[in-house]
């Protein structure tokens, strides 16, 4: 996975726009407002994405670090989806922010039925749906709109940027046929002997 931030002005003002939001402590659905806005600016025009965060694999949707904050309060992503290729049902356990550079995702939110009192247990039923677009944006917001499956169901490559509200290292990942709930750790490289779930 690439560490390097993209050098292009749009990207470093939009990530001091997150660093901001962040010290303000502004609440989460302010965080979401406002990052929405400008995660959609500056997906309308994805020119400022380098080459090698475009590069995709044929076997797994790809994840480009594109910032981290040295503070541990934020990760921007851009993700690199081939046809077909789509996430497991999971979660994030904090805020996020999904934008289109390029193409289109679709994203199926999933509801819980249960108390979430059991950490292995899960009772969900499917909520929403729906096709992000270049230059559209959708969001995570827990407790209740935080777990869903996204998938590039096109036949052309799709790329989406990320945000999420924590330094991620860990995802739940649900089963609606069983009921199980497994905690899956994620992997931070793009090494092919790391066989670690992939997740977003």
């Amino acid at each position: 996975m690439s560490t390097a931030s993209p050098s292009d002005d749009r990207f470093r003002g939009y990530v001091h726009k997150i660093e901001q939001l962040l010290e303000q402590r502004a609440p989460d659905k302010v965080i979401i407002r406002k990052l929405s806005r400008a995660t959609k600016e500056l997906c309308a025009d994805g020119s400022w994405l380098q080459d090698d965060h475009r590069v995709g694999d044929p076997d797994r949707y790809t994840r480009h670090m594109l910032h981290r904050d040295p503070l541990g309060r934020f990760l921007v992503l851009a993700l690199v989806w081939q046809p077909g290729q789509e996430t497991p049902i999971h979660d994030h356990s904090c805020w996020g922010i999904m934008g289109m550079v390029e193409n289109a995702l679709e994203e199926h939110a999933y509801q819980r039925l249960d108390d979430g009192s059991r950490p292995d247990f899960c009772d969900l039923t499917k909520g929403r749906s729906m096709d992000v677009v270049q230059g559209g944006v959708s969001y995570l917001l827990p407790p209740h709109e935080e777990i869903h499956r996204i998938g590039n169901t096109s036949d052309k490559q799709a790329i989406s940027l990320h945000v999420y509200g924590r330094d991620l290292d860990a995802v739940n990942v649900f089963d609606p046929d069983t009921g199980k709930v497994s905690k899956l750790q994620i992997r931070q490289s793009d090494d092919k002997a790391d066989k670690r779930p992939f997740v977003v």
